[in-house]
């Protein structure tokens, strides 16, 4: 996905801009930080791998989003689907989203040494307003700079019948400031960005209404805003990253060595009203009156790729480390000594640190003109600590309380294969057998003593294994139905087994007190198809796309006992068109509909851990259109683009009830000179 096709889009987050691609999925309702990535039905925060120029990035609490990084920041956007990337590893199993934001490359042309670009926008649903300053140019021959600060302000997003989801509201500061250097032999790049939302909302917010207001909590906060109000936090979340790349390039064939080396860290803090404090009692497990979860990331890794011959070989050593603090302060428990009087971490929620080792091999082996095969191997080792709870409840060596460290370690290989049949039809085939280590939740989440069953840590958790299989043909035709015409098309077939899923313990394995409270079942299945055209004559343009999910578990969610059951999270079959036209240079307008099944295969409805929220069949419709007031000048450029036309209330499945958007016209004017 290319710059244009992102400011096309108008997105307000990274999952909205992810959901144009086939096969890809928001996973979430229309309250901003709510938004999780869904490939091939895998969202949880550790099947994708999100990286901004090479660093890794993620965020991952209950009922809160995965992944934040603002989209008009990005320049590019390129996504393996599947567990297929040999790069990464310790997961990934639904896919690898690459972001590279924007540099001064992208917007100087001819003898430009200096510039500004800058951006307004208004969204009509919630009356965003979305400001965006870019300063870029050189420094001498082979420096450049570039400085990008983005502010977005909202107020409450309204349904597709008219009803505000109340508290949806937000504000956000982004920036990014990026320097890089290129010669012949040597290129490097450093870049930091920072993204930061603020706004008042309920601490889950991946729900949809706020919690029904009665007569009883009307008398006991004085009215029936004010109780609402007590249900909300004050919720702030920032991320920061910095990256530094370096790639050494001499005119040797044997080496072509690059360099990267990351820090992020990003937390959220939030803390309910006064009028909560004083008079809300909050169970352990809503955490408390004041929440702090923080990711420290570091990341490096070195490559080289070499030329022998027909074979081309790339070698890689990584290391990525996540260190992450959970802490609450609940006023409820602040009388209570084994709650260390109110400040500790949740049971649910542990704080610890995992590192992670690694090193991979791959060949690009050119067989002929018209094979290309490759094969690859990985190996991680991955370590694990827990860090000691501060309330004696979760921190009982009695009770099998043990967040010492816990290692797992596995190869992952992959083959892929490539076969240009004809000048226009490739076919290519990939296999992956990868590999996910349990999380921190995973193995150092514990229950208190006086629980009857499963209160241990979960040291024996294996590896979770998967196979996956990818197949696709891809043809491209110039003069298919016209002189002068384009075709593309590309179908892709998937099959993913996975093994050892790792999930709460209950039913049949869960028998005694002292037992982990997690353990690995018998796994899962989820195939699919995924096809996309794209047809070009003259200044018409259409695009076709579709996308097609089945999923079970072996066995039922609980234990692995019994029939299958049907996974949460599979996206129903969802197909998507679009038309266009160019009236002429300057002017283009665009139509697309979308439309997605019911989805009625969901968990069962007795099951207390999944949700199983069905949902109806629903179209949706967009217009949008690009009009440069002059021509000739390509500086000056305002985009129109209208979401849910029809202003059409739906609940889509992901979201598990909540409600999506209504209309929203979105306008912006870009002005660079």
């Amino acid at each position: 996905m290319t710059l244009s096709e992102i400011e096309e889009l108008q997105p307000t987050n990274l999952a909205e801009l992810a959901d144009a691609i086939p096969g890809v999925n928001l996973d979430g309702g229309a309250r901003s930080s709510g938004e999780r990535i869904s490939i091939w039905g895998f969202s949880d925060p550790d099947d994708i791998n999100v990286m901004v120029d090479g660093a890794p990035i993620g965020f991952q609490q209950y009922r809160y989003g995965s992944f934040f990084f603002d989209p008009a920041l990005i320049s590019e956007v390129y996504l393996t689907k599947g567990a297929h990337e040999v790069r990464t590893g310790n997961g990934g199993f639904g896919g690898t989203m690459q972001l590279r934001t924007k540099d001064a490359s992208d917007f100087l042309r001819g003898n430009d040494t200096f510039g500004v670009r800058l951006q307004g926008g208004y969204n009509t649903n919630d009356e965003l307003e979305r400001y965006s300053a870019t300063a870029y140019g050189m420094l001498g021959e082979d420096w450049q700079f570039l400085v990008n600060g983005v502010f977005r302000e909202s107020n409450d997003v309204t349904l597709g019948n008219g009803e505000t989801l109340d508290y949806s509201a937000y504000e956000q500061h982004n920036m990014l400031a990026k320097l890089s250097y290129e010669n012949l032999e040597h290129r490097l790049m450093l870049s930091h960005s920072r993204y930061k939302d603020t706004g008042q909302k309920p601490w889950a917010t991946r729900r949809g209404g706020m919690p029904e207001i009665t007569d009883r909590l009307i008398e006991k906060y004085g009215s029936y805003d004010a109780a609402l109000y007590a249900y909300t936090v004050n919720n702030t979340f920032t991320d920061e990253t910095t990256t530094f790349n370096y790639q050494y390039s001499p005119i040797s064939p044997w080496v072509d060595v690059e360099l990267v080396l990351a820090h992020s860290k990003n937390e959220r803090h939030w803390v309910r009203p006064d009028i909560a404090w004083d008079k809300m009692y909050v169970s352990v497990g809503n955490y408390g009156h004041e929440s702090w979860l923080s990711y420290r990331r570091d990341y490096a890794s070195l490559t080289n790729t070499a030329t022998l011959g027909k074979h081309v070989v790339e070698t890689g050593l990584q290391y990525k480390s996540i260190d992450r603090n959970s802490h609450v302060f609940n006023k409820s428990a602040a009388k209570n000594e084994k709650k260390n009087f109110g400040y500790y971490t949740p049971y649910f929620e542990p704080s610890g640190t995992q590192d992670t080792y690694s090193f991979y091999i791959k060949d690009d082996y050119h067989l002929t003109d018209q094979w290309l095969i490759t094969p690859s191997l990985r190996y991680d080792y991955i370590v694990s600590e827990g860090k000691e709870n501060l309330a004696s409840d979760y921190n009982d060596p009695d009770a099998g309380h043990d967040y010492s460290k816990v290692s797992h370690r596995g190869w992952s290989p992959r083959l892929a294969l490539n076969y240009q049949w004809l000048p226009t039809t490739a076919f290519n085939f990939a296999y992956a057998y990868s590999l996910k280590a349990p999380s921190i939740d995973d193995i150092y989440s514990v229950q208190y003593a006086r629980a009857s069953k499963a209160i241990s840590s979960s040291r024996d958790l294996e590896l979770e294994r998967i196979h996956a299989y990818k197949l696709g043909v891809l043809h491209q035709e110039r003069g298919f139905v016209a002189a002068g015409d384009h075709l593309a098309a590309e179908l892709t077939l998937h099959w993913n087994q996975a093994e050892n899923d790792v999930a709460q313990r209950r039913g049949e394995k869960s028998t005694e007190q002292l037992q982990g409270w997690r353990t690995n079942l018998d796994g899962y299945h989820i195939y699919g198809a995924d096809f996309r055209a794209f047809y070009r004559l003259n200044g018409w343009y259409t695009d076709l796309s579709a996308s097609v999910l089945r999923g079970k578990h072996e066995g039922s969610l609980a234990d692995s006992t019994g029939t299958n059951e049907y996974l949460p999270g599979i996206a129903p079959l969802n197909v998507n068109l679009g038309l266009g036209y160019q009236w002429y240079e300057g002017l283009t307008t665009g139509w697309k509909v979308r439309w997605y099944d019911e989805q009625h295969r969901t968990p069962p409805a007795d099951d207390l851990f999944y949700l199983s929220v069905k949902s109806e069949s629903y179209t949706l419709q967009e217009l949008y259109a690009e009009w440069l007031p002059v021509p000739s000048n390509q500086d000056f450029i305002t985009s129109l683009t209208v979401k849910n036309l029809t202003d059409r209330y739906y609940e889509p499945y992901l979201a598990a009830g909540v409600p999506g958007a209504g209309r929203d016209i979105r306008f912006s004017v870009t002005y660079k000179w």
